[in-house]
């Protein structure tokens, strides 16, 4: 199992509800005699009924009604890895709205298409699931039993006293369903969080638990690795059980329903999710890459609205309050990108970087990779990311920026045929300090900035 511990997600709200949310289960827990079947008279109301009508109240209820400790324990676990993702986008009264609708929402689709379920034929399936009494008293097996002595008509009463005894189970199992014929829990809401934190924040990361017989191990992975991970076991879980209305089953409806739910509130403008939501990153105009045909970034909200560098621009996204990572953390994660850009992995290496800055926006390279990142990003011909880190190369490093600012200038010219702005550029360089063959380079690219203009 993967459980997550943490996320390097932006929060700009505290996550009072979700911490409201886990504190109200545990105390439906307590109260309905901790899930367990013998106390099923207790919390069986509140749970989600099957074949007995809709029941409204049952779509909230049953979202706060855990059957064990395990059950209780993990959805927890979840709703805070992924409930504060969410909360934190939304703030705390939009984050409760959309916590009960997915949870009632979902509820409603279930106890409806279970409107003529009856627990007497779910019980028979159920044991005619489980063994047929033919399948066991079959040629085969028959002809082994004759062969360690048994006449016919012993082997026909066996297979009768076999029969007798499944019916025996058969009647338990209907006593059971009887008792309790539903289902209950936070996990389609969990499931719901999981699919809106892979809407709104796909490229995060969570950190996570993984324990391997007894050694626990932690690793990161992207929310869209992650949640793919789980539903996508859902989904190969639910078609093994013929999308059956079983607990696989019900995860998928609620994750179908934040999906929705997320892309929603994502295209109404509710949440800013900064150009990194799921679509941007699908269509790989996202995050640091969204940029107007000049390379600036583009704003949030589509406005065309010009931002400085990818320090700037982490800066203005910053929480208030958001906590900056220790400097021990920083220099590993810059550590990270200074691997990515040995390897030739400028994409990843840059994006990297504008998640380092997201948590500390004084995060800073050296030179030699700073200046790797930014001609390898121009050799692949990403503009607007070259185009940055070179101006920022240029502004820390300005006595000895000359080469840097003749790169910045042919993709001023090359990536975006804007003459203008390479000749603001050419216009710092110092011309007599340049070598003779890279006099003329210069000369060139003033006299086609000069034909662009």
């Amino acid at each position: 199992m993967l459980i997550p511990l943490r996320t390097d997600a932006p929060i700009y709200h505290f996550p009072i509800v979700c911490i409201a949310m886990i504190v109200v289960n545990c105390i439906a827990f307590l109260i309905t005699g901790w899930g367990q079947m013998e106390h099923v008279d207790q919390w069986g109301p509140w749970a989600l009924a099957y074949g007995d009508g809709l029941h409204p109240i049952q779509w909230i209820t049953s979202n706060f009604i855990h059957m064990g400790a395990a059950h209780l324990i993990g959805n927890m676990i979840f709703l805070w890895g992924f409930g504060l993702v969410v909360e934190g986008k939304l703030g705390w009264w939009k984050f409760l709205l959309a916590y009960l609708a997915i949870g009632v929402a979902q509820c409603a689709v279930e106890q409806t298409i279970m409107l003529g379920h009856t627990p007497a034929a779910a019980a028979e399936q159920f044991v005619t699931d489980i063994v047929d009494v033919d399948d066991v008293f079959d040629e085969s097996a028959i002809t082994e039993l004759e062969a360690a002595g048994l006449s016919r008509e012993e082997i026909e009463e066996k297979k009768e006293e076999f029969r007798t005894e499944l019916e025996s189970f058969a009647t338990t199992v209907e006593l059971s369903y009887a008792r309790f014929n539903g289902s209950c829990g936070a996990s389609a809401i969990i499931y719901g969080m999981l699919a809106i934190a892979l809407v709104w924040a796909p490229k995060n990361e969570v950190t996570v638990l993984m324990i391997i017989v007894i050694r626990p191990i932690t690793f990161d992975a992207t929310i869209m690795s992650f949640s793919a991970w789980y539903i996508g076991l859902e989904i190969l879980t639910a078609s093994f059980e013929g999308f059956a209305m079983a607990t696989a089953t019900l995860h998928l409806m609620g994750a179908a329903v934040g999906f929705g739910l997320g892309t929603l509130l994502l295209k109404k403008e509710v949440v800013d999710c900064e150009d990194w939501d799921l679509f941007s990153v699908l269509s790989g105009n996202y995050g640091p890459r969204a940029r107007d045909q000049f390379g600036y970034r583009i704003g949030a909200k589509g406005d065309g609205k010009k931002t400085g560098d990818l320090a700037d621009a982490a800066r203005e996204k910053e929480p208030k309050k958001q906590s900056i990572r220790s400097a021990a953390g920083t220099k590993k994660k810059l550590a990270q990108v200074a691997q990515f850009v040995e390897a030739g992995e400028f994409e990843t290496a840059f994006d990297e970087l504008y998640n380092v800055r997201l948590r500390d926006s004084e995060a800073r390279l050296d030179d030699p990779t700073l200046k790797a990142l930014a001609t390898g990003l121009a050799r692949q011909q990403q503009w607007g990311s070259a185009s940055e880190l070179m101006q920022e190369y240029i502004d820390t490093y300005p006595d000895i920026a000359d080469p840097m600012r003749l790169r910045l200038a042919s993709v001023f010219i090359k990536g975006f045929e804007n003459g203008k702005s390479a000749l603001g550029v050419l216009k710092h360089v110092d011309q007599e300090s340049l070598p003779e063959d890279v006099r003329t380079t210069f000369r060139k690219l003033v006299k086609t900035a000069r034909e662009l203009r």
